[in-house]
């Protein structure tokens, strides 16, 4: 006989209702024991810096959303226990219980029918009010709710390890995007310049803080520079002069030395001995210029010169001579691609002296934020006395102190020129007074400071530097043109390049930080 209908809408919607109470009770309890792990975990996030803290304090709280959830269908109540829940529930003295099991017989009796029949009945007026309440009371739910609301608040809210985090997670995308740099870099770099910066790199990757970063980068600096051959600028210098020279007073065709020596090898037997001699005698005074800076070159040079003299005075000579050019353009050939291998471990080591740079910048804005605005204050004390015909004397003395972004030092002026002295230090001072403004002799255009002209080459001249006392010092001579000079031009005109001059130098080397402020503060006194 089939089961009334009636009972089976009942049935049904009690197996909703117990599976969704089933289900808010197991949320409470999963969801509130996550919650309280999370609460704690947070909680000492927010005096420790602990990146995954609030990553994992969430994932707690959806693993136990997935469990309550898994968990309640699995336990998902049975038509017969929904049936048994409501005879007990809602007074059905096991009607629905006894017609649902009598449902599954075959053949009834009158007696069997007439109880089923009853039962739907009876099922026809019930609903669920009073089968039970889906959200439990008691203390459970209120733990579990402070719990959750806990770990949100906590999680939310900014605290001082939340700023360090991410203080520290700006400082690794800084440190990363300088290593994307130098991954460039050490891609087009030679094959041991390559090898120091994949180290640095791996090193870099390894860094925690900005200040190991820039500690990692210094010590790259310095393994750079000691690769560096003590004569590299004069060999690069007088292969220039050289290529220049040759460019100016060719042997032969060509567009580089090397190729007008292997051009001159080529043309020698149609060559006159006085061309000979005269190409014998340049490539003497280069390889003068090379000695002591690029031996081999220079030897190969000699050789090609005596070469030629005897080529000049005896034609059967010529081969020998045509060698000698051919191996002399080969050893030059070299020395441009060691020039060239030098360029490159320069631009690697001016790479990372400029992430070094940008790093220290980064690092040193931090401190600044952090440490906010200081004050200062100075005192200074200056005397100053003039002279006329345009000179002036002058002295000064300056004291400072500050606090916080203050600072404090002394100095001492030095001599002044024009109306009279001037002061130095941190100060003011008094001038002097004095006549010179108006000498006849000066142009009022010019200023103090010396400034050559680019690319004003003058006469050809030699220079001796064989007295080198240091190990690695070059020894020989070489030769070039002197400059042309402007008139002199305004401090406030080249100051500019001057203080970039000298913090480039500065960022050159491995030196303490304080030392870098202190610099960075006098060029800053300075400024007109």
């Amino acid at each position: 006989m089939p089961l009334p209908s009636s009972i089976t809408r009942l049935i049904a919607s009690a197996r909703r209702h117990l599976l969704t109470a089933g289900l808010v009770r197991l949320l409470i309890v999963f969801v509130g024991i996550a919650a309280a792990l999370s609460s704690v975990l947070v909680g000492v996030g927010r005096y420790l810096v602990l990146p995954w803290a609030e990553p994992t304090a969430a994932s707690l709280i959806g693993l136990g959303v997935l469990a309550a959830i898994v968990t309640a269908q699995v336990r998902r109540a049975s038509a017969p226990a929904a049936a048994l829940a409501i005879d007990r529930r809602l007074g059905g003295f096991d009607r629905v219980s006894t017609a649902l099991e009598l449902s599954h017989h075959e053949e009834l009796d009158d007696l069997e029918r007439r109880q089923v029949v009853s039962a739907g009945n009876w099922a026809q007026s019930r609903t669920l009010d009073g089968f039970g309440r889906i959200f439990p009371g008691g203390a459970l739910p209120r733990l579990a709710a402070a719990a959750l609301v806990a770990t949100l608040v906590m999680a939310l809210v900014p605290a001082p390890s939340d700023v360090a985090l991410a203080r520290q997670r700006a400082e690794q995308e800084m440190i990363q995007d300088e290593i994307d740099r130098l991954e460039e870099a050490a891609a087009e770099a030679p094959p041991e310049v390559k090898e120091s910066l994949e180290r640095l790199i791996e090193e870099l990757s390894r860094a925690e803080t900005l200040e190991e970063a820039i500690a990692d980068l210094g010590a790259a600096r310095q393994e750079l520079a000691e690769q560096a051959d003590p004569a590299e600028l004069s060999r690069k210098t007088a292969l220039a002069g050289l290529e220049q020279r040759l460019a100016q007073s060719p042997l032969a065709e060509g567009s580089s030395a090397a190729e007008q020596l292997r051009q001159l090898a080529t043309a020698l037997a149609e060559t006159s001995p006085e061309a000979m001699a005269a190409a014998a005698e340049e490539l003497a005074a280069r390889a003068e210029d090379l000695a002591g800076i690029d031996q081999p070159l220079s030897d190969a040079l000699t050789r090609a010169a005596a070469e030629l003299n005897r080529a000049a005075a005896d034609p059967n000579a010529v081969g020998e001579a045509s060698d000698a050019l051919r191996e002399a353009a080969d050893e030059l050939n070299r020395a441009n691609a060691d020039a060239e291998a030098a360029d490159a471990r320069a631009d690697a080591q001016a790479e990372v002296r400029d992430a070094q740079a940008r790093l220290d910048e980064a690092r040193q804005q931090a401190q600044g934020q952090g440490q906010g605005q200081g004050q200062g204050q100075g005192q200074g004390q200056g005397q100053g006395q003039g002279q006329g015909q345009g000179q002036g004397q002058g002295q000064g003395q300056g004291q400072g102190q500050g606090q916080g972004g203050g600072g404090g030092g002394s100095g001492q002026g030095g001599a002044g020129t024009g109306a009279g002295g001037t002061t130095g230090g941190t100060g003011s001072g008094q001038v002097g007074s004095g006549q010179g403004e108006d000498d006849p002799e000066r142009d009022p255009a010019r200023g103090n400071i010396f400034d050559p002209v680019e690319a004003g080459l003058g006469d050809e001249v030699r220079v001796d530097f064989s007295g080198g006392s240091q190990p690695g010092d070059p020894t020989g001579s070489t030769s070039g043109q002197g400059v042309e000079n402007l008139p002199l031009t305004g401090y406030s005109d080249r100051f500019g390049s001057y203080r970039d001059t000298a913090l480039d130098s500065l960022d050159r080397l491995v030196i303490p930080s304080a030392m870098r402020d202190l610099v960075r503060l006098y060029f800053t006194e300075l400024e007109p």
